[in-house]
């Protein structure tokens, strides 16, 4: 759950440095997990005089990870640090108490306080699902089941012949079931893009959600409610918010050997959480994906939380 309080007197504070505007970054998504309250800071400048010294300080972004040492020896605060594979230098040193390090596929380490996770941290979670289901349930039961939810991104090369053709096959396996489609158009798709895909449906029984329209982004809803989630050239993001439902996953083409993308689906295929869409939605055995609850459990038995 996530609770995030704005008095300087509380257990978890998160610095993260190097993003946009209202974005959280990891150590935001791991501060969720641990149903305590938590604060956000920018930097050590927006820290006012005689605050109570966190219980623990969680950092992401080089600029953060500096001011969260600056706690460390002004408090003696521990700090956990999250950074991705491939960072060297600074980030690789044993400076911090704990470093999450976030790749895309399984990775060996030597230190004692490195925790590798599968991906980028995220909010979403097993529990989130349920919360989604909850909402969004009965404002779709009247869709017919088998119901796909289908998320078409902007991740990957899909030009409009190709996004016809997705979405023709999807729609004729969907006819052929009975059922119905639930169609979440991200931002950045291209109009020609999405029109294409949804023509491509035909006939079949959908129900259509764009980027940009009023109402609440209902993806995480229509995933949380739909029997199958297919992904049509999904972000690393989209990928893993996916993985985190117990429903069967299904991307649409076969990753290739290069890339984040293609290395991160490559191992949720190894590991059994994800397969190719071949008009066959039938279920399998698959736990969620949750790398962010399961690192919030370690810090929080090793750090007495």
């Amino acid at each position: 759950m996530i609770r995030e309080e704005r008095t300087c007197n509380t257990p978890l504070w998160i610095i993260e440095s190097g993003l946009s505007k209202g974005e959280a970054g990891p150590a935001h998504a791991l501060a969720s997990r641990f149903d305590l309250s938590f604060r956000r800071l920018r930097d050590l400048a927006s820290m006012e005089p005689g605050c109570v010294p966190p219980r623990l300080v969680m950092t992401s972004g080089s600029s953060a990870a500096f001011a969260g040492l600056s706690l460390r020896r002004r408090f003696g605060v521990p700090v956990v640090h999250c950074t991705h594979h491939g960072t060297t230098g600074f980030f690789g040193q044993r400076l911090f108490d704990e470093l999450i390090l976030s790749a895309t596929h399984p990775v060996r380490t030597h230190g004692t306080h490195v925790i590798p996770v599968l991906g980028p941290l995220s909010i979403v979670s097993p529990t989130l699902y349920e919360r989604a289901r909850h909402v969004w349930g009965e404002r779709l039961e009247h869709l017919p089941s088998p119901r796909v939810a289908a998320v078409l991104d902007a991740g990957g090369a899909i030009d409009p012949r190709r996004a016809s053709v997705l979405g023709r096959q999807l729609g004729e396996m969907v006819r052929a079931e009975n059922g119905s489609v639930m169609v979440s158009v991200a931002r950045g798709v291209a109009r020609e893009v999405a029109e294409s895909f949804i023509a491509g449906l035909d006939e079949c029984f959908s129900l259509v959600w764009r980027h940009g329209e009023p109402d609440d982004d209902p993806t995480l809803g229509f995933m949380a409610c739909a029997d199958a989630i297919v992904l049509y050239g999904c972000r690393v993001e989209t990928v893993i918010e996916a993985a985190a439902s117990d429903l069967p996953l299904f991307v649409e083409v076969v990753p290739g050997r290069f890339g984040t993308w293609n290395r991160l689906v490559r191992t949720l295929m190894e590991q059994g959480m994800l397969r190719l869409f071949d008009r066959d939605i039938s279920p399998w055995v698959r736990s969620p994906l949750d790398e962010a609850g399961r690192v919030a459990q370690m810090l929080r038995r090793r750090f007495g939380l």
